[in-house]
């Protein structure tokens, strides 16, 4: 019997001293690399984990091999947008490579996307504005996506324009502003930052600040509003006789002539369009009866102060521009 237990005991010894068999790293990781249960890369539930002397890794980024990895809070591989402690990443989704689930580091085009991976972050997500390649860029805070649609936008205090390519505008001058290295130019009147907050059922949106004798032209949409006509200096109605306050439509466009002419009591004014009962935007006015502005001088080219009987006097090509552009049902502010 002694003879039998010492023999048993001799066989558990020497299986304890064996080395376990070694596991294959996952095709899907970094590196491959020959490594002992729980130690390296592991597949769990046809998913992929790494263990550090026993120990999953859980809810980190750790840099394995060449490439950083994230982990969730199960210590499963993360692949496609994750979020880590307040921060957003993007691993690989190539299946196949050695890359699958490797965190992305630099600019990117994902899905309808661009999206910029700070390197100097480990990868994690930027927004707002960015300079890299020696060109600005700017990415949404709400899900990272760079904006690319031609134009002007306003962000914080303070306005910038797209180019052609996505990148923002720095060191030039476009539509009259100066823009230098940072590429904002300050909305001085705040005309486009209220802008933003209306919405209107054409593309068009008409912004008129009474107090500057100032208006605005606008296209795109509720947010995102960008001016095609800034600043133009009107003329509004006197104290007797002011332009009405509020949120009007473009409702008719005088149609005599080529001109949209309209005579008042003792002018001519061309390129009328209706925003209330009795208001109109039109020209600087023209004597009584003439049927072409292009062939006779204004009578009244005021601009910039308070001397209508309550319409808006406009620059003739601004007064063309709101009458053959604009269509009917565009929002008007006036305020």
């Amino acid at each position: 019997m002694k003879k039998r237990l010492a023999l048993l005991l001799a066989v558990l010894m020497l299986a304890a001293s064996m080395p376990v068999m070694a596991m294959a790293a996952p095709t899907t990781g970094a590196e491959q690399v020959s490594v002992q249960a729980k130690s390296g890369w592991v597949k769990s539930n046809s998913r992929w984990m790494y263990y550090v002397n026993g120990r999953a890794l859980k809810d980190t980024a750790k840099k394995i091999g060449t490439y950083y990895y994230g982990f969730d809070k199960n210590g499963y591989l993360c692949t496609g947008f994750f979020t880590l402690h307040g921060r957003t990443y993007y691993g690989s989704t190539r299946v196949g490579t050695k890359k699958c689930g490797a965190i992305l580091r630099g600019y990117y085009h994902i899905g309808d996307g661009y999206y910029y991976f700070n390197p100097a972050k480990y990868g994690a997500m930027a927004t707002g504005f960015v300079k890299f390649g020696g060109k600005l860029y700017f990415f949404s805070s709400k899900d990272g996506k760079q904006r690319r649609t031609k134009g002007w936008f306003y962000h914080g205090s303070a306005m910038y324009y797209v180019k052609s390519d996505g990148t923002i505008a720095t060191n030039t001058t476009i539509d009259g502003y100066k823009i230098g290295a940072n590429g904002a130019v300050t909305d001085v009147n705040g005309m486009d930052k209220k802008a933003q907050g209306y919405s209107s059922s054409t593309r068009y949106l008409i912004l008129v600040n009474k107090g500057k004798h100032l208006v605005n032209i606008y296209t795109g949409s509720k947010g995102s509003w960008s001016a095609v006509k800034r600043n133009v200096p009107c003329t509004t109605g006197k104290r007797s006789t002011p332009s009405p306050s509020g949120s009007f439509r473009l409702d008719h466009k005088s149609h005599k002539g080529p001109y949209g002419y309209k005579d008042f009591k003792a002018s001519t004014a061309f390129y009328a369009t209706r925003i209330s009962a009795g208001n109109y935007f039109h020209s600087i006015l023209y004597r009584l009866g003439c049927r072409n502005p292009y062939t006779h001088s204004p009578k009244d080219a005021t601009l910039g102060k308070s001397r209508s009987n309550s319409c808006i006097r406009l620059p003739l090509d601004i007064a063309k521009y709101i009458h053959q552009v604009t269509p009917t049902g565009t929002r008007v502010i006036v305020y």
